[in-house]
């Protein structure tokens, strides 16, 4: 079985043990080979540091990697997607907008994106935080949900961290990507995590528009809902889906192996599974079809 892991960031390295980024990339490039995980997007960072370093992943992982450089649409001029081409990179990830992601304002980027042929990895659903309170550290230890002082020094930091005004899961919705692709029906898009939890909408409008794909990454709670809806194949076709992890090394290879578990119980063919595991993001980055 092939894998292409459209949804992987290139943070994870402080929170797993390996030291730098350079070792990091290699432990992901060794689990890569233990799961048949051939392709990877990995997402930079904001910022330049954040791309110098894609950049340079890319350089040490040319066979393995797609670059997909980080967008802060109201703070980044539509030239850094220029940039992005001109380093090598694949497509562009984005959240966290201070406007719906369809509002005009941000035309310019997507017109931009379409011209130099990157594709678009938006978030879409509720954005995650620091803390998980209902998995707790049964997922990550680093999400436990701190009590007393601890509680309090994480509402201070939150508060010293306090976005621009209009800042708000409220922005990411899928039915946004709507909008986006009638005006850029070119623009290969995915929406990630299947908008949750607005599941049924993201799988309406993928349904009618052709380069609009989501992903099924968010964990052990976004593929129990999706399982438990029962959406795949009644609501949302394997043709329209992507595989991505969205995780730390340490859990990439159960994600892969859950999910293949899944697919067979559902009596999901052979071809249908190597469309989300692999052909879908193999066409959406030009790497076949």
């Amino acid at each position: 079985m092939r894998v292409f892991d459209a949804h992987v960031h290139n943070f994870w390295w402080d929170r797993t043990g390996d030291k730098t980024p350079e070792a990091f990339l290699e432990s992901l490039s060794q689990t890569a080979a233990e799961i048949g995980t051939v392709k990877i997007a990995l997402l930079g960072n904001p910022g330049p540091e954040g791309h110098d370093a894609l950049e340079a992943a890319l350089r040490a992982y040319p066979n393995l990697l797609c670059g997909m450089g980080w967008l802060r649409l109201d703070e980044d001029s539509p030239d850094l997607i220029d940039e992005f081409a001109e380093r090598g990179f694949h497509g562009v990830k984005t959240l966290g907008p201070s406007k719906n992601y369809d509002d005009e304002a941000y035309f310019h980027h997507y017109e931009r994106a379409q011209e130099r042929g990157l594709r678009i990895l938006f978030h879409t659903g509720i954005l995650g935080g620091p803390v998980d309170y209902l998995m707790g550290s049964s997922e990550d230890a680093w999400k436990a949900p701190p009590t007393g002082k601890e509680e309090a020094e994480l509402v201070a930091k939150l508060k010293q961290e306090r976005r621009p005004y209009g800042f708000s899961s409220a922005r990411m919705q899928p039915i946004y990507l709507d909008t986006i692709a009638f005006h850029f029906p070119e623009l290969f898009m995915i929406g990630a995590h299947l908008g949750w939890p607005d599941y049924r909408t993201a799988c309406a409008i993928a349904r009618w528009r052709p380069r609009l794909f989501f992903d099924v990454s968010g964990g052990d709670v976004v593929r129990q809902h999706i399982l438990d809806g029962g959406y795949l194949m009644n609501e949302i076709r394997p043709e329209k889906l992507v595989y991505g992890s969205d995780s730390d090394i340490t859990r990439m290879k159960r994600d892969v192996a859950c999910w293949k578990e899944a697919f067979d119980r559902m009596g999901m063919s052979e071809g249908e599974q190597d469309l989300i595991f692999y052909g879908n993001a193999a066409r959406i980055f030009g790497l076949e079809g």
